[in-house]
Formats: C-alpha cells, structure tokens, sequence
C-alpha cells in the first residue's frame, strides 16, 4: 500500500504547482515545487553507484491507458499551447482514479550511467525525493525497461505534450523506465 502522505506529496501538490504555472503564478515556492518531478534515481551496476535527477510521471491503469493514448496522440497532432498542454495534464492525466498509484515513469533522454546500470544490470532503483527544507521520501522500486509498448509511448507522448520539442522526436531512441514500488 502507497502510503497517503506520499500520494498527496507527489500527486496532489503537483497538481497544485500545475495549477499555479496555468494561471501564471510562477513563485520560489512553484519551483520548489517542482522537486516533486525531478527525484534522483539511484542505481548501482556496470557503470558503478549512479545517482542521477530524472522527470518522473504518472502511469494510468491498464483500464485506462489506450483511451489516453487515443487522446495523447490527438494532442501531439495539434500545434504548440503551453497553456492547452497544462489543461491537458489537468484534465486527462492527473486524473486520481485514472492512475496506478504503484507505478511511476521516466524516458530515458541520455543513456549513460543509470542506462547502464540499468540494461545490463539489476533492475532495481531507488528514487531520492528532496524538497527544501526538509521533505525526503525513498522510494525503492523495481524496473522494466521499454522500448515499445503501450507504456513506453504513454511516457514519450506525455513528455512531449508539456515539453513540445520543435521537431517531432524519434521516439525509438527514447526508451522508458517503469518504476514499480
């Protein structure tokens, strides 16, 4: 069981953040905010002991995910709103009942240290949540990588609706971890 103060910690405050940036309430308090995306995902393998910051979201159940999907990729059709984006997010991923509170996920932009580490070695991680001044949540998780799947294009569609690249990415060089609690 994902305890409730971790939920209202990494869900509910973000939606918060994403609240504030829509009505354009960008503070040191919203930035801080933000630490909730970007833990450090701690690994250890080929490469050795790796702690590296990573954007991490949010996985909808499998009841839910090809729906979002149809709606992620109709989004991706359209031209660049960060203001849509930020609706987007509100209304169609960070929906509670919608996500598997077990799961989180990250592309893999780099593929350096925790890539290593982590395709040639134990998929196991830890993420390190930090927000000053003193919040910290460890977070010990098995991994699966995909490099195809519904998973795998949920969490590059996801990415590129917030963070809209000015070309379209090739997303078969972006493969995508699944961070199981």
């Amino acid at each position: 069981m994902i305890p409730e103060e971790f939920v209202r910690y990494v869900f509910n405050e973000r939606i918060t953040n994403i609240r504030h940036l829509a009505t354009g309430k960008f503070s040191t308090e919203v930035l801080l905010g933000f630490t909730r995306h970007n833990p450090v995902v701690i690994t250890c393998g080929v490469a050795g002991p790796n702690g590296s910051v990573k954007g991490v979201g949010f996985v909808h159940g499998e009841d839910f995910i090809e729906e979002t999907l149809g709606k992620l990729r109709e989004e991706l059709t359209k031209a660049p709103n960060p203001s849509r984006a930020l609706n987007f997010l509100l209304n169609e991923i960070y929906v509670k009942e919608k996500i598997d509170f077990t799961k989180l996920a990250s592309p893999e932009l780099a593929k350096k240290h925790t890539w290593s580490n982590l395709r040639k070695g134990k998929k196991e991680a830890t993420l390190l949540f930090f927000t000053p001044p003193s919040i910290s949540y460890e977070v010990r998780c098995e991994v699966e990588i995909h490099s195809s799947h519904p998973i795998w294009e949920f969490v590059n569609a996801v990415h590129d609706v917030f963070h809209r690249p000015k070309e379209p990415r090739d997303w078969s060089k972006t493969p995508a971890y699944l961070f199981k609690i």
